[in-house]
């Protein structure tokens, strides 16, 4: 099945080149709304089927039709608002933007879809390949390209600052994981000499539970439980990131361990040395035992009708 969707992506989101600047013409952005409403047909077929094929087969014509309205003329100045379960972030200097969306392979399988638009005279839209099955060891470490993508919703995109000289950007995702686990990540994209995405950069100065320092931690992943919500967010007020402290507890459906918040935040304030330093915990009030959402009698669910599940942009 992985290769499929790797196959399906390669084919269907290939990089293009096309000219490109400018505002869009009445009759392009007409062509876009109509086109808008036929991926937005797609999109609730892929988000609510109940069929697996039929959520794979509407998932491969949204990202045919989407490529196609991209090819428009200047479609960068097209927003896609109305494209309800696909989510489109543009960056802080309006330099690009990244499309994003998850798909329900199985009932305990999710698989990730993306792509970066440049804002350039000529179109250039580069695929985002899923790659997350194959980093379960150290995924905080590793540095790949687009073509090696962790993969996750992207709820939230930062201009970050300047390393060795390079500018970096804050990408903030939610990935559903599976039936018992959540992940909120927070990742770094860059772009080389070339003009290629790479996500990780070794910006993080943070310790583990014990007090020991985390080496060349890329990026910051929270895993856990599918019943809570954990925040993970830039507070740009203070120019700070912001997130839970997860704690392991038994899991009360037969799931095994899992991470649940206990209460108390960390920090991350940039320093003199141009990384993100973790300061000492903040709203320090803690439980003895995580605390658990009181049950709901009606299941929070997004716009397409699926569960919420703790995503949300935080």
């Amino acid at each position: 099945m992985t290769n499929r969707f790797l196959f399906l992506l390669c084919c269907l989101f290939p990089l293009l080149a096309f000219g490109q600047a400018g505002k869009l013409k009445p009759a392009d952005r007409d062509s876009l709304e109509a086109k808008q409403e036929q991926l937005l047909a797609l999109s609730y077929i892929m988000h609510t089927d109940s069929t697996d094929d039929h959520r794979f087969q509407a998932c491969r014509a949204l990202i045919k039709g989407l490529v196609e309205a991209l090819k428009t003329p200047n479609s960068y100045n097209f927003d896609f608002s109305g494209l309800q379960g696909v989510v489109v972030k543009t960056s802080p200097d309006n330099s690009f933007r990244i499309f994003s969306w998850e798909l329900n392979v199985t009932a305990d399988q999710y698989r990730h879809y993306g792509a970066i638009q440049m804002n350039s005279k000529q179109l250039k839209l580069t695929p985002l390949l899923d790659r997350g099955d194959q980093y379960r060891e150290n995924p905080e470490n590793k540095i790949v390209g687009a073509d090696n993508w962790l993969g996750y919703v992207v709820y939230n995109l930062v201009r970050g600052g300047t390393f060795d000289g390079k500018p970096y950007y804050f990408v903030f995702g939610y990935d559903r994981y599976g039936t018992w686990r959540r992940q909120k990540i927070l990742d770094v994209l860059t772009f080389d000499e070339l003009g290629k995405p790479q996500f990780g950069l070794p910006l993080f100065v943070t310790y583990n539970a014990e007090g020991l320092l985390m080496q060349d931690r890329a990026r910051i992943i929270l895993n856990y439980g599918a019943e809570a919500s954990v925040a993970l967010r830039y507070e740009e007020a203070i120019g700070t990131i912001m997130y839970e402290n997860l704690i392991l507890m038994p899991g009360g459906s037969g799931e095994g361990p899992i991470y649940m918040p206990d209460g108390s935040y960390h920090a991350l304030e940039l320093n003199d040395d141009g990384r993100w330093h973790e300061e000492e915990k903040v709203f320090t009030h803690t439980y003895e035992e995580a605390p658990r959402p009181a049950p709901k009698a009606v299941e929070k669910v997004n716009i397409l009708g699926k569960p919420d599940g703790g995503g949300g942009e935080e």
